[in-house]
């Protein structure tokens, strides 16, 4: 009698957990973590407009914008994939029907990387990878069609991940361009040169009284370019101001950029483990992740103080 019961318990515990399956892991901190690296870039975005406009550097700033654009779109596209995977795992158990949510997800994701304002790089590599969709609807579990999708999640990040580095790149070649477009404004250029003469001037007659400290006329020549150099603070000083805190500006943005950068790695590696973790009910590790999206908040609070 007792061995039939622990039968009976057995081929019920058995026959339930086929029926239920594995609790699916909860997505939201990644889908959450991924969000706040678009919001990263969008700031960054505003951020340099700002910054660039400031200088007078118009050009430079139309020309970045258009480069931050594809970024934001691209970001934009793996907040939605992220968010459609949470939004699976929150609402029920894997299975089939969440293989067919998550390939819907997949074309919407690919397909929103074929669009504008994307260019013709990720168009053609999103194009090529619509056969995975296929694939992914066709998995027979939740965590199959996961790993069916990584490959495509891996090539879009791969791609990005390169376009951050040309824009990092694009805006440390920015700094001498905009620093000339300061010194055309406002007729920056004219007290800079005027300035630099005196100082100029005002070293080497300083270097001849260290050796004859006696000579009078250098001494009352010294005293009038000092007098000089007060009568041009109110415009060069302002200036120099200005400078040191766009070119800060500069190198805060360049540090958000190659943060982000490092967060869409992050993102990428946590997917690449994702379908393992999803077949075994539990969460991915976002902790390396959070650190980097807490140092991108600090960046951004940092801009707001320069």
């Amino acid at each position: 009698m007792q061995a039939k019961l622990h039968y009976y318990a057995v081929v019920f515990f058995i026959s339930t957990t086929m029926l239920t399956g594995c609790s699916l892991p909860n997505l939201k901190p990644f889908a959450d973590a991924t969000a706040e690296l678009h919001t990263a870039v969008l700031k960054t975005d505003s951020n340099v407009q700002k910054t660039l406009t400031e200088a007078g550097a118009q050009n430079q700033a139309q020309k970045i914008g258009k480069e931050l654009a594809v970024r934001i779109a691209a970001m934009k596209a793996i907040v939605n994939y992220t968010d459609s995977l949470a939004n699976i795992t929150e609402a029920g158990r894997t299975g089939s029907d969440n293989a067919g949510k998550l390939a819907g997800a997949v074309d919407g994701f690919l397909g929103a990387l074929s669009a504008p304002p994307l260019p013709s790089n990720y168009v053609a590599i999103a194009k090529s990878l619509y056969g995975i969709v296929a694939n992914v609807r066709a998995a027979r579990s939740f965590s199959q069609a996961v790993g069916k999708a990584d490959p495509a999640i891996q090539a879009i990040a791969e791609i990005l991940i390169a376009d951050f580095d040309a824009l990092e790149s694009l805006l440390a070649q920015s700094v001498i361009p905009v620093q000339q477009s300061l010194l055309n404004k406002n007729n920056n250029l004219a007290i800079v040169d005027y300035r630099t003469q005196l100082d100029r001037r005002r070293r080497l007659l300083e270097k001849d009284l260290s050796a004859n400290p006696s000579d009078a006329a250098k001494v009352k020549e010294i005293k009038e370019i000092n007098a000089l150099i007060e009568m041009t603070r109110d415009r060069y000083d302002p200036y120099i101001m200005q400078r040191n805190r766009i070119k800060q500006r500069i190198n805060n943005q360049i540090s958000l950029i190659k943060k982000s950068r490092d967060g869409i790695r992050q993102w990428a590696d946590i997917h690449a483990g994702l379908a393992a973790l999803v077949n075994n009910g539990l969460p991915p590790n976002t902790r390396l992740l959070s650190a980097t999206i807490i140092e991108i908040r600090e960046l951004i609070k940092e801009e707001k103080r320069l």
